[in-house]
């Protein structure tokens, strides 16, 4: 099974917490929720320019520039703002790459890159127009 991040858009924690064990319910999120998926290989070669923006777990306890890798991030507001900057930016990056071998260890095309990378600047925008959080689960 391929590794990914999955992002969300949501308008409150609460909205997508599971009430009786304080537990994100995963099963219905996807059905219920914007969402779009990265490749983990392409969140790994652009991981360290995404330490440029602060996220939260999804308790609101602990704070980390960038994504919890492994595990939930909370994204709003300004910060929210330069996630989008960053990933508009990585699409331009990469429009720029040769047609192929992009990322050698993924073996995605240009084109495929681009549009999981546009996906996430749709989501993002939307997000950011609405005032929402955007919810990203690590791998």
């Amino acid at each position: 099974m391929a590794l990914v991040h999955n992002f969300f858009v949501i308008s409150d924690l609460r909205d997508v917490t599971n009430k009786i064990n304080n537990q994100l319910d995963l099963n219905c999120m996807s059905e219920r929720y914007k969402h779009v998926s990265i490749h983990d290989d392409i969140i790994i070669f652009i991981f360290k320019t995404l330490k440029w923006f602060k996220s939260e777990n999804d308790t609101k306890t602990k704070a980390a520039k960038g994504l919890f890798y492994y595990g939930i991030s909370l994204i709003e507001s300004d910060n929210l703002n330069t996630f989008l900057h960053i990933v508009v930016l990585w699409k331009e990056l990469f429009k720029l790459a040769p047609e192929t071998d992009v990322i050698p260890e993924s073996g995605f095309s240009k084109k495929e890159i681009i549009s999981q990378i546009e996906n996430l600047i749709r989501l993002l925008e939307y997000a950011t127009k609405s005032n929402k959080i955007v919810l990203h689960l690590g791998i």
